[in-house]
C-alpha cells in the first residue's frame, strides 16, 4: 500500500523544527505538553513510544495543516507492527481532539469480539489515559470525562447510553442496516453531534456492508482513523483510507520493541508410508522412502503436521521450545504454546494430543467453545498466576488480531496459510514483548515458530526477511545473548521530493510499454456435468504418514543476520499410541468445511469468481453422498461412512479438478 504522506516528508520536518505552528493554540500547548523538556523533537517518558509520537505528530499534521481536501478525505490510516501500541495512539488522538477541537464523541468500531474486549479494558474509566499520562491538568480533561458506551458488553441501553456516551465502543456489525440492532445503533449516532471515528484493524473492512457503513456515517465524521498491522485486505485491496505513516516489523526489531521471530523446521531423513483401505481399514502395505522421494506419492501439505506421527514430532519440537523459553522466563511468568489448527476436528485431535500424550495443560478455543473458554483465553496471560496454569492454547483462527497475550512465546502451524493477511496476524500473536516486574526492556526476547517445510511458508519467512548462515552448531540451546544478532538499521525516506505520486486508479499496475495480449484458453462448461461426475472412480486405498525419522532441527532466525543452527531430534512420549477421539459431530462438521473450501478452489482454478462456491458446494456433498456414504445424508450417515468419506476428499478434489470444463458446467447448468 502508497504511502500517501510521504512527498510531505519534508515539510513535515520543517513544521516540526519550527515548533509545530499551527491556528490552533492548544495543539501546540498539548504538542508541548507530551515532549520530552529537554527537547520538543521527542516524547516525554512513560507517555508515547518514539514511533507513536511520529504516528501521532503526522494525524495532526495531516488534519491541521494539509486538511482533508489534500489528503485523508476518506480516513488516515496508520500501519502499525503488532505489539506497537495502536491504542495508545488511538487515546493520544482522543485527547489532542478533545483538548484542542473540542469534540466530544468518539466512535470505535472493530471486528470481532476479541478487539472489543481489548479495547474495552484499555478505556473504561479512562484506564489508558492515566496509564500513559496524556491528560494536562491545565486542559480540566479527566479521564473520567471519557465515560465509555460498549455495545454488547452489558455497559449500554439504546439510545440514552448511546447518545450520552463520550466514546461508543462496537463491533461494525452492530451498526449494519441489515438487522434491526444495527439500523437503531447507526440512528442513534447519525442523530447526535459530530464525532470522530476509530476504525481498529481496517484490513477486515472488505465486505459490502462493512462499506456501505463507513460510506453511511462518512457525512458525520469529523476525522477517521484507521489502525492496522496488514493494510493488504484478505480480498487482495487496500481499505480507502490514505497511509500516513507506516511502522513494520523490522522498525520494531531496530528498536527491540518486538520479540525477534525465529523459525524450527525438521530436517528428515526418510518416512514410513502406511497404505490402507480407506474404507474397511485394513492395512495393505508399509513402505518406508527417502525424503527426497515423497513428492511423488501426492501427499497433501496438511498429511505432514495432522497424521498422527508428524504431528507429534512437531509437537514434540515446540515443547522442547517450550522448556528453553521457560528457562528464559526463570519464573517471572509462564511461556504459552499457541496451536494453530485448519478445522474443529484437527483442534480436537491437536489439544487432546497435548493433553493425554503429552501431558500438557491446553485450552481449546473454537467457534463452539463457551463463553467461559473464551474468556480464559482472553485473559491467558493473568491464568498463569494460577496453580496449574494452562502451557498451550489450541485455536482455529479464533485468536488472530486483537488477541494479546505477551506470554505467547511458541507458535505451532498444524495448517497452511495461503492468505498474506492471517498468516502474518497469527504470527504477530508472538511479537509482543513480555514487559513487567523484573524484565528489562533492553532484554532480548525471541518467537518460536515451529514450521513444517512441506506447508512451504517460505512467502511468509521471506515478509520477515528470513536470513541462513551456513555456519552450524549442533547439540546446542538458542543462546538469546551471544545468538541473537544486532536489530537491523531502520530504514528512512532520504529524499522524498523523489517520491511520484501514483493515481490510485493504477496503482499497482505495471506496465513495460507495448505488449502483446495473450488469449487465455477457458474450457468449455459441460452441460452434463452430473453424467461426468457421477461416472468418476475412486480407489480405496489412502496413503498415512506412520513413521518419520528426522534428522534434526534446524532453527533460522528471521529479520536480522545470516544465521541457522541445528538441534538435535525431539524424542516422542513412550506411550505415544493413545489414541484421540474425534466425535461423529465433529466429523461431519470437519467434511462440511473442507468441502466448501474446495468449492471455493475449484471455483477459482476454474476462472470463476468465489461466490459461485455453494453451486459447486451443492454437487459435490451430493456426489460425496451416493459415492461414500451409500446414499444417506451426512447427518444421518455412520462413523464408518464418515471416516470413509474424509479420506476420500483430497481424491475428490484431484479428479474434479483434473476435467476440463466440469466446475463451469456445474456453475452453468446446475440450476437449469
Amino acid at each position: 500500500m502508497f504511502n500517501e504522506f510521504a512527498r510531505y516528508e519534508d515539510d513535515f520536518k520543517a513544521w516540526c523544527q519550527n515548533g509545530y505552528p499551527t491556528d490552533f493554540p492548544d495543539t501546540y500547548r498539548y504538542i508541548d505538553f507530551l515532549s520530552d523538556p529537554t527537547n520538543d523533537q521527542v516524547p516525554r517518558k512513560d507517555t508515547l513510544w518514539r514511533h507513536q509520537w511520529e504516528a501521532f505528530l503526522r494525524v495532526i499534521y495531516s488534519y491541521e495543516v494539509l486538511g482533508k481536501q489534500t489528503i485523508g478525505e476518506h480516513g488516515l490510516l496508520l500501519n502499525i507492527v503488532t505489539g506497537g501500541g495502536k491504542t495508545a495512539v488511538i487515546a493520544a488522538i482522543v485527547a489532542w481532539l478533545r483538548i484542542s477541537h473540542g469534540v466530544q464523541r468518539f466512535l470505535l468500531l472493530c471486528p470481532n469480539l476479541i478487539v472489543r474486549d481489548r479495547l474495552d479494558d484499555d478505556f473504561d474509566k479512562g484506564k489508558v489515559f492515566k496509564v500513559r499520562d496524556l491528560l494536562p491538568d491545565w486542559s480540566n480533561v479527566r479521564p473520567v470525562d471519557f465515560d465509555l458506551t460498549t455495545l454488547g458488553g452489558g455497559k449500554s441501553s439504546g439510545w440514552p447510553s448511546l447518545l450520552g456516551a463520550s466514546i461508543v465502543l462496537g463491533n461494525i456489525h452492530q451498526f449494519y442496516q441489515s438487522n434491526m440492532a444495527g439500523k437503531t445503533n447507526l440512528s442513534a449516532m447519525m442523530n447526535g453531534p459530530d464525532f470522530a471515528l476509530f476504525n481498529d484493524e481496517a484490513h477486515n473492512s472488505p465486505a459490502e456492508e462493512y462499506t456501505a457503513t463507513l460510506q453511511a456515517i462518512e457525512k458525520k465524521v469529523l476525522l477517521r482513523i484507521d489502525t492496522t498491522a496488514t493494510p493488504d485486505r484478505a480480498d487482495g485491496k487496500a481499505p480507502d483510507s490514505d497511509m500516513i505513516y507506516e511502522y513494520n516489523v523490522n522498525d520494531a526489531l531496530a528498536d527491540v520493541l518486538i520479540a525477534t521471530p525465529v523459525v524450527y523446521q525438521p530436517d528428515i531423513k526418510t518416512v514410513e508410508l502406511t497404505y490402507t483401505d480407506a474404507l474397511t481399514g485394513v492395512t495393505k502395505r508399509v513402505e518406508e522412502i527417502d525424503w527426497e522421494e515423497v513428492d511423488r506419492k501426492g501427499l497433501t501439505a496438511t498429511q505432514w503436521v495432522t497424521d498422527d506421527k508428524p504431528m507429534r514430532q512437531q509437537m514434540a519440537i515446540a515443547l522442547k521450545r517450550l522448556q528453553e523459553q521457560e528457562m528464559r522466563a526463570k519464573g517471572r511468568y509462564q511461556p504459552i504454546l499457541f496451536v494453530v489448527a485448519v478445522c474443529k476436528k484437527d483442534a480436537e485431535k491437536a489439544a487432546n494430543t497435548l493433553s493425554k500424550v503429552f501431558k500438557v495443560n491446553t485450552l481449546l478455543v473454537t467457534e463452539d467453545s463457551p463463553e467461559e473458554d473464551r474468556k480464559k483465553a482472553r485473559e491467558l496471560g493473568r491464568q498463569q498466576k494460577t496453580k496449574t496454569p494452562y502451557k498451550a492454547v489450541v485455536s482455529v483462527l479464533m485468536l488472530r488480531e486483537g488477541w494479546d497475550v505477551p506470554e505467547v512465546g511458541i507458535i505451532l502451524l498444524l495448517r497452511k496459510f495461503t492468505s498474506k493477511v492471517y498468516g502474518q496476524q497469527v504470527i504477530g500473536r508472538g511479537l509482543r514483548r513480555v514487559r513487567g516486574k523484573g524484565m528489562s526492556p533492553d532484554e532480548p526476547q525471541i518467537c518460536a515458530v515451529v514450521d513444517h517445510p512441506k506447508l512451504e511458508h517460505y512467502w511468509l519467512w521471506d515478509i520477515f526477511n528470513c536470513k541462513i548462515r551456513s555456519s552450524v552448531t549442533t547439540e546446542q540451546m538458542f543462546d538469546e545473548v551471544e545468538d541473537l544478532p544486532q536489530p537491523p538499521p531502520r530504514q528512512e525516506i532520504s529524499r522524498p521530493d523523489f517520491v511520484i505520486d501514483v493515481p490510485k486508479e493504477i496503482e499497482g499496475l505495471i506496465d513495460n510499454g507495448e505488449f502483446e495480449v495473450t488469449q487465455i484458453g477457458v474450457a468449455q462448461p459441460v452441460e452434463n456435468w452430473a453424467e461426468v461426475l457421477a461416472s468418476l472412480e475412486y480407489s480405496r486405498e489412502t496413503v498415512e504418514i506412520t513413521g518419520v525419522e528426522i534428522r534434526s532441527v534446524i532453527s533460522e532466525e528471521l529479520a536480522g543476520m545470516k544465521w541457522k543452527t541445528i538441534h538435535s531430534a525431539p524424542d516422542l512420549p513412550k506411550n505415544g499410541d493413545i489414541g484421540v477421539e474425534v466425535t461423529d459431530d465433529t466429523m461431519r462438521e470437519a467434511i462440511k468445511s473442507r468441502v466448501l473450501e474446495i468449492a471455493e478452489e475449484l471455483c477459482v482454478k476454474a476462472g470463476y469468481a468465489a461466490g459461485f462456491r455453494g453451486e459447486v458446494y451443492s454437487a459435490l456433498m451430493q456426489h460425496i453422498r451416493g459415492k461414500f456414504l451409500d446414499g444417506v445424508s451426512l447427518g444421518l450417515a455412520d462413523r464408518r461412512g464418515l471416516d470413509y468419506a474424509w479420506k476420500m476428499l483430497d481424491q475428490v478434489t484431484a479428479k474434479v479438478a483434473a476435467i476440463p470444463g466440469l466446475v463451469g458446467g456445474i456453475i452453468e447448468y446446475a440450476n437449469k
